[in-house]
C-alpha cells in the first residue's frame, strides 16, 4: 500500500507540472491575440488573424515544450495535444470577436431581409399586374414574414432577450446569403468565358 502511494505521488506531479505548463503557454497565447484583436483593436482580415494565430501557437508549443516537466516525452505529448487543442477553441473565440467588428458581416441579415422584402414587392406588382393573383400573395406573404424577421431581429439585438431566436435568424440569413452568392458566381463563371470568346471570334473574324 505504502509503495503504491509512492508511485502515485510522482505522477501526479508531473500531471501537475504538465498542467501548469499549459496553463502559461495558454495564457500566452491569449494575452498576445488581445494585443492583435482583441478589446478596441480594429477589424482585421480573416487571413492574417489566421497568420497570426499559428505563429503564435507554434510560438506557444515551444514555449511549452522549452518548460521542464516531469512524466516522459508521451505525457508531454499528451498535454502538448491538449494545449493546441485548448488554443484553437480559444482562437475561435477571438475570431467571433473579430467577425463581430465587420459592419457588413454585422449588417448582413439586415441586408438579407431588406433584399428579400425588395425582390418579393417587385414580383408581387409583377405578377398581381400580370393576374397571378396566387403567385402575388405568395410574394406579399413572403415579404410579411421576412418584415417581421426583420422586426423581430432588431429587437434581440436591442433588448439582448431571445437570443436563439435571433441567432436562428442570424443563420437563416447567412444560408440565404452564401446560396445566392454561389448562384451569382456559377452564373458569372458560364457568362465570362462566352463574353470573352465573342470579342476573340470577331477580331479573328475581322482579320479573315
Amino acid at each position: 500500500m505504502l509503495l503504491l502511494c509512492v508511485c502515485r505521488v510522482p505522477q501526479a506531479t508531473a500531471e501537475a507540472n504538465n498542467l501548469a505548463a499549459v496553463a502559461g503557454a495558454k495564457d500566452s497565447y491569449s494575452r498576445s491575440m488581445e494585443q492583435v484583436c482583441g478589446g478596441d483593436r480594429p477589424y482585421m482580415s480573416p487571413a492574417d488573424l489566421e497568420r497570426s494565430h499559428e505563429e503564435l501557437k507554434q510560438s506557444c508549443v515551444r514555449q511549452f515544450r522549452g518548460v521542464k516537466k516531469m512524466g516522459g516525452e508521451e505525457l508531454c505529448l499528451r498535454y502538448q495535444e491538449q494545449l493546441e487543442q485548448e488554443i484553437d477553441e480559444v482562437y475561435a473565440s477571438f475570431l467571433k470577436h473579430n467577425d463581430g467588428k465587420n459592419i457588413f458581416f454585422a449588417a448582413r441579415t439586415p441586408a438579407t431581409l431588406f433584399a428579400v422584402m425588395f425582390v418579393m414587392y417587385v414580383a408581387s406588382v409583377v405578377t398581381g399586374f400580370v393576374g397571378l393573383s396566387p403567385a402575388a400573395a405568395l410574394c406579399n406573404l413572403l415579404m410579411g414574414l421576412a418584415l417581421l424577421s426583420l422586426c423581430v431581429w432588431v429587437y434581440v439585438r436591442y433588448s439582448g432577450e431571445f437570443r436563439e431566436l435571433g441567432c436562428f435568424i442570424d443563420r437563416l440569413a447567412e444560408t440565404l446569403w452564401e446560396q445566392v452568392r454561389r448562384c451569382v458566381d456559377k452564373l458569372w463563371f458560364a457568362v465570362s468565358p462566352t463574353c470573352i470568346s465573342q470579342p476573340a471570334s470577331k477580331m479573328t473574324d475581322h482579320r479573315k
